[in-house]
């Protein structure tokens, strides 16, 4: 068994290091998570932690008669915990998450391996769905957070967490994988969405909900130059939920919607090759409200690129566009990100994700001119072990 605040200047970030990597280093690049096992047994735990310190400006437009906002302070951006325990082909997953003062439940699933590329995962969980969602962990993120706009489309469809309730069946090799996930389009944890749980002895076997149908979305993607080569993918579903992310305005029941997206990256993961490029597209057709009406048509598409300047560090930008709907005069969101990323384990010769600092600028331009511009300025730690 083995268990092993206006502007920032220099002075200040070096100061928010030391207090951020305190301990940085007395780590040990090469320990690896706790695990026991025992012939067909296994259980492992290991997590991650990012801490920020953040600048944040609210710039009201001009002539709009709203003051100027800012705030400088610290945080907890993610504190997550997981435990994955197996018994021959089968297996269970639960992840927790601590950034909000109190443990929340993340992931939580059982799953069971056919064969060696073929697995089945039942319970709650990140499955086929935009790339540059939660398919990016969490700990390989390229700046502080995912692209804008796969955030903004999982808020608008199955919750901002980005995992739901459902039933998937994967296949996957070293240079491809294939996703088909039925699910109920509703990740919330309430039992009137999408927390499904009736029993017998309740007397209402839908507890007055009625909606029409389940969710069905696949994803697959290419990688012919390796995991951290040419990567080619996309994903397409159909919801039919109708829960609340899904309203339009203040209308009661939300809408159906068809959703697709598409990507292409050279070098997914941060500090993995001297140049990366990462490109993405996704969007959402809502139910007609009428027939009178077009259907809601949203759209993002978001553009990386990276390069490295050291095998520890390395420079980033993204721009990012999201026009809520195609269909109308509305002008687009956009999101411009660029900064720099550290990783003091690679520094050591260990993993570049282990031990790693991010700072990074984003803007928000928004669409309407009557709309404040907005700033955020983050240096973000991170810890995994």
């Amino acid at each position: 068994m083995v268990l092993p605040r206006r502007r920032l200047s220099l002075l200040p970030l070096l100061f928010f290091c030391g207090l951020l990597f305190p301990a940085t280093g007395r780590a040990q690049d090469a320990s690896p998570p706790a695990r026991t096992s025992g012939q067909d047994v296994h259980l492992t735990l290991d997590g991650f932690l990012q801490t920020r310190v953040s600048y944040g400006l609210r710039d009201p437009a001009k002539d709009s008669g709203e003051r100027r906002l800012d705030r400088t302070g610290f945080g907890i951006r993610r504190a997550r915990f997981r435990v994955l325990a197996g018994l021959g082909r089968a297996g269970a997953f639960m992840q927790l998450d601590g950034a909000g003062g109190t443990l929340s439940v993340l992931d939580f699933f059982a799953s069971y391996r056919l064969s060696d590329r073929v697995r089945l995962r039942l319970g709650r969980f990140a499955g086929a769905q935009p790339r540059s969602l939660i398919l990016t962990p969490s700990t390989r993120i390229d700046a502080v957070d995912r692209a804008a706009i796969a955030e903004r489309w999982a808020r608008q469809t199955i919750g901002g967490d980005g995992r739901d309730f459902g039933l998937e069946l994967q296949y996957a090799t070293p240079r491809a994988e294939l996703l088909l996930l039925l699910h109920n389009g509703d990740g919330d944890w309430d039992r009137l969405r999408g927390n499904f749980r009736q029993g017998p002895s309740e007397n209402d076997a839908t507890r007055g909900l009625d909606t029409e149908g389940l969710a069905l979305t696949v994803a697959g993607a290419l990688r012919p130059g390796g995991p951290d080569g040419l990567e080619l993918g996309g994903f397409a579903g159909l919801n039919g939920s109708r829960n609340p992310n899904t309203r339009f305005l203040d209308e009661e029941r939300g809408r159906n919607y068809v959703t697709y997206g598409a990507h292409a990256y050279w070098g997914a993961t941060p500090g993995s090759r001297a140049f990366r490029l990462k490109a993405d597209v996704l969007g959402i057709l809502y139910q007609a409200r009428s027939r009178f009406d077009d259907r809601q048509h949203t759209f993002g598409a978001s553009l990386l690129g990276a390069v490295r300047l050291h095998p520890a560090a390395e420079l980033f930008a993204r721009a990012e566009v999201f026009d809520p709907d195609l269909n109308n005069d509305l002008d687009q969101d956009t999101y411009l990100t660029g900064g720099a990323s550290l990783s003091l384990s690679a520094l050591r010769g260990g993993p570049y994700h282990r031990e790693r600092l991010t700072l990074a600028y984003t803007a928000l331009l928004p669409a309407s001119d009557l709309a404040p511009t907005e700033h955020l300025v983050i240096l973000q730690a991170q810890i995994v072990f």
